[in-house]
This record gives structure tokens, C-alpha cells and sequence, in this order.
């Protein structure tokens, strides 16, 4: 895309984009540059249409070239607009914390069909929007929601000021290594789950970018499982569970093997795809 020479007008941006970004091997190239140019114009994707002829400005030009080289270079678009969408709403994301995936949707759905709660604790709680959605859902009374980087609850209570959550009480928390003075009906988490001999399989677009804290527990996978199967009677009132979520059909067998060695009960769960995606913890 040369700038100096040539008026661009958005349908041909659109055009351009999406063959550029096609050819680079990035899925999903035009939706992409639709977000891009959206986050340029600031406006509507449906507006990109409506106004298909606009040209664009010089300036809005160079930002979207910068926008397009950074998405090239491998750099996730949600980095480059500074958010990403969960369950419906936006959330301000950057490299403290993971960005939110659809498939943790079904965290959510499944409290959606049980009962609201009392009281809810969201371990590892990143961009917050696992316990904001909660908090906007009607989920639970009393939310809380922890994590281990003061970098990512940052990220979080800005969230929370954007959701107008702010109720949420949220607090910096090594949850491998202390415990909680109180019991809750729900402890739900997206906790890091990829071995660390895995991380290099990774896509380099999660492996470079998303934080490693957010994605590996430094060891087999299944630190955090352990965890939470030692500390059931510890977090969990009478009649309450775990919601967690998993790294997909693999995982499966390894996490059930956990919990039922501590004479727990497990209920697994798949996303949209059919893959397991979360399983629910009962005594």
C-alpha cells in the first residue's frame, strides 16, 4: 500500500487488505482489516459499507499502514487495537494478559444453567472478563477476582471502570502458594494449562505475544489442577463447585484422573467446536 501516489477509498482498502493479509497466511483477512479500518475511522463495521467510497486522510492512511506491517510482522490485531471481544463485549487487552478466547464462553453458559451464587472467585482473573461477564450476567452476589501479575489486575480494574464493575473486589494473589481466609459456592478459572516442553508447539502469535505466566504453569500441564484438587474442601462451601476450564480433548483423561483421586466428581464440557473445554468439580 503506497500512499503518496494513489487515493484510497475504503472498499478498495477492504480489497487490498484482505488479499495482502491472504497472502501472508493470516485467517480470517477480511474481517481483519474490517476491525483495522474500523479502529482507524473509529466507527462500525456496517458503516465501512455505508460509506465504501469515503476516502481516507493521509494521516488515517500511515496509521493503518503501521497497523498493517505490525499485523505482518505476526503481532495480534487485538494488541494492535488494544482490545478484544468476549461474550458479546469488548475488553481493553494488552501483552499482560492473555486474550480472551470465544471458547471460554462456556464457562459462562454453564453458570447461566446453574443456579446464581452467593459468592463467585475468579482465579487468574487476566483481562478480568471471565468475573465481568459474571458481575454483568447476574451470576453471583459477591465477586471476587485474583491474580498473580499486578500488571494484569491493572488491566482488570481498567475493565472493570469500562463495565462499570467496579463492585468486583479484586486483589494480587500467588493462588499456587497461599491459600484464602474465606469459602466460596464457585471458584471458576482459565488457569495456565500448556506443559512447558509445549510452549515452543505453540502458534508464534500466542508464543511471542500472550504473557507466559498467562500460559504455561512451568511445568506438566497440570499444576494448577492439582492445586485446585488439594484445595476443594479448603475453597468451596457445602453444595458448591469448580468451574475450569482445559486445554481441549487431550487434556481430558489427565485432568479426571486428578480430581477423581481426590474423590471428586467431574462433569466435562464442550465448546462450540465439540472439543472438551471446561470440566465442573462436585464432591
Amino acid at each position: 500500500m503506497t500512499t503518496a501516489t494513489k487515493a484510497w477509498n475504503i472498499i478498495n482498502l477492504i480489497g487490498w487488505g484482505t488479499s495482502h493479509f491472504t497472502k501472508k497466511g493470516i485467517e480470517n483477512a477480511r474481517r481483519e482489516m474490517e476491525w483495522l479500518l474500523c479502529n482507524v475511522l473509529g466507527c462500525e463495521r456496517i458503516d465501512l459499507y455505508l460509506k465504501f467510497e469515503n476516502l481516507l486522510k493521509e494521516s488515517e492512511l500511515e496509521e493503518l499502514r503501521t497497523m498493517v506491517k505490525r499485523r505482518v510482522a505476526g503481532e495480534p490485531f487485538q494488541h494492535i487495537i488494544g482490545k478484544a471481544p468476549f461474550y458479546g463485549r469488548d475488553y481493553f487487552v494488552n501483552s499482560s494478559v492473555l486474550i480472551p478466547r470465544a471458547e471460554t464462553g462456556v464457562l459462562i453458559d454453564r453458570l447461566k444453567e446453574n443456579k446464581k451464587v452467593s459468592t463467585l472467585l475468579d482465579v487468574g482473573t487476566g483481562s478480568g472478563c471471565i468475573a465481568i461477564t459474571c458481575a454483568l450476567e447476574n451470576l453471583s452476589e459477591k465477586i471476587y477476582a485474583t491474580d498473580i501479575s499486578f500488571d494484569a489486575l491493572k488491566v482488570a480494574q481498567e475493565n472493570m471502570k469500562l463495565h462499570k464493575t467496579e463492585s468486583i473486589q479484586a486483589a494480587c494473589h500467588n493462588f499456587l502458594k497461599n491459600g484464602f481466609k474465606t469459602r466460596f459456592d464457585v471458584v471458576i478459572s482459565n488457569p495456565p494449562y500448556i506443559a512447558a516442553d509445549e510452549m515452543e508447539d505453540l502458534q508464534a502469535e500466542v508464543r511471542d505475544y500472550d504473557p507466559e505466566l498467562a500460559l504455561t504453569d512451568g511445568g506438566d500441564g497440570h499444576v494448577f489442577y492439582k492445586r485446585f484438587s488439594k484445595s476443594f474442601d479448603d475453597l468451596i462451601s457445602p453444595g458448591g463447585y469448580m468451574l475450569l476450564e482445559i486445554g481441549g480433548n487431550s487434556y481430558k483423561e489427565g485432568v479426571e484422573k486428578i480430581f477423581s483421586k481426590a474423590g471428586l466428581q467431574t462433569t466435562f464440557l464442550k465448546d462450540l467446536q465439540g472439543d472438551f473445554r471446561a470440566v465442573e468439580v462436585r464432591k
